[in-house]
């Protein structure tokens, strides 16, 4: 029998892979396309600081000082003295990941789309492809929203809400590239929101996102009215479609002989659908963990070191995929109350820092802005 077997070949996938690989197991990747970092499916929006602690190469960064978020009738601005918000090159960024994994010892197989699990009394012992068997200790699904192989194992159902994104990767060289946007409401994103995120030479994402099993709408309906009011005479070079599993955590992405690690597993933030940093930082928790043989622990220290965190994004995500304009200017009317740095830790999703207490106590009207946005 094999050691493991990796399908998919995200960044949850390639840094399972990696950090396995570099903790003495055999690794096997496996994914569907033809590409490792294509098609395109995210906008890549994150953190400077915490994406370069990952090691991931400046070059592949586009940091920005400044977000503006915009409501129905009014907007805050949030700068930073250094860039603290980036926008990656995600393509490069995914195959630097790839690089790292194959240096780190793993055999790396493309174009390939796994059929499904090899199982035999309640334990998972690989999986198939086509007429051929591939054997493994561990499988590790990393398939995405999807799931696939969680689910076909019994090990979760599966998720029932998503964001769903459409986005145009345009060149629009008048943009100012220090500025990201976000906004929210219903002329733009009804149950989402939308961004405009430069990520440097000009080019510019511009995208929608909106929670389906909240709502029936589609973003394509949105962005042409986005590019039209924000960025005239900009032209797409590409288009990219994506989904993110928006329920939280999955009560369960471990069992006999399969782990599930990035969006199978919910590990992405919901509050804002980030998922790149957190499956980067998953994978290598969860390879150390196969590693040392004993795939079983990555549950447990996976919720210990993030899920109250993850839980708390995943509440307000269904809570704002709700809100009516009038309960978005009443959002905004709390936002002015943020420093810089304290909007930027909300929007990782730390919300149980020293920060939300300083905040809090300088400002209590908060919890009282906070109960009418229940309403």
């Amino acid at each position: 029998m094999g050691d493991v077997i990796v399908v998919g070949g995200g960044p949850a996938g390639l840094a399972t892979a990696e950090a396995a690989a570099r903790g003495g197991r055999g690794v096997l990747l496996i994914e569907q396309n033809k590409e490792i970092g294509g098609p395109i499916r995210t906008s890549g929006g994150s953190f400077l600081p915490e994406l370069t602690e990952l090691g991931i190469p400046e070059r592949l960064l586009h940091p920005v000082w400044r977000c503006r978020f915009v409501g129905p009738a009014s907007e805050v601005v949030f700068e930073w003295d250094k860039p603290d918000l980036c926008i990656m090159d995600v393509r490069g960024v995914y195959q630097h990941l790839a690089e790292r994994a194959i240096a780190a010892g793993v055999k790396m197989k493309l174009a390939t789309r796994v059929d499904g699990l090899v199982r035999e009394d309640g334990r998972v012992h690989g999986v198939r492809v086509q007429e051929q068997t591939f054997p493994a200790e561990t499988v590790v699904d990393a398939t995405g929203y999807r799931a696939a192989l969680l689910r076909e194992a019994g090990v979760h159902s599966g998720f029932a809400r998503f964001g769903v994104g459409a986005e145009y990767d345009l060149y629009a060289p008048n943009w100012d590239e220090n500025e990201v946007v976000l906004l929210v409401g219903n002329r733009f994103a009804p149950a989402g929101y939308g961004w405009i995120f430069p990520w440097g030479r000009g080019r510019v994402r511009a995208g929608i996102g909106i929670i389906h099993g909240d709502s029936r709408e589609k973003p394509e309906g949105y962005l042409d009215k986005l590019v039209d009011a924000y960025l005239p005479g900009a032209q797409p070079v590409e288009v990219h479609q994506g989904m993110i599993p928006s329920d939280g955590l999955a009560a369960a992405y471990a069992g006999a002989g399969i782990l599930g690690v990035g969006d199978a597993a919910g590990h992405p933030s919901a509050l804002v659908g980030e998922g790149i940093r957190w499956a980067i930082e998953a994978g290598r928790m969860a390879g150390g963990c196969l590693a040392a043989h004993l795939p079983e622990r990555f549950p447990g220290l996976w919720d210990k070191a993030h899920g109250r965190d993850l839980r708390i994004a995943a509440v307000l995500n269904r809570r704002m995929a709700g809100f009516e304009d009038e309960q978005w200017e009443r959002a905004l009317e709390l936002l002015r109350r943020f420093r810089a740095n304290e909007f930027g830790e909300a929007l990782r999703s730390r919300f149980l820092g020293a920060w939300a207490l300083k905040l809090l106590w300088k400002n209590p009207r908060i919890l009282t802005l906070a109960g009418h946005l229940r309403r």
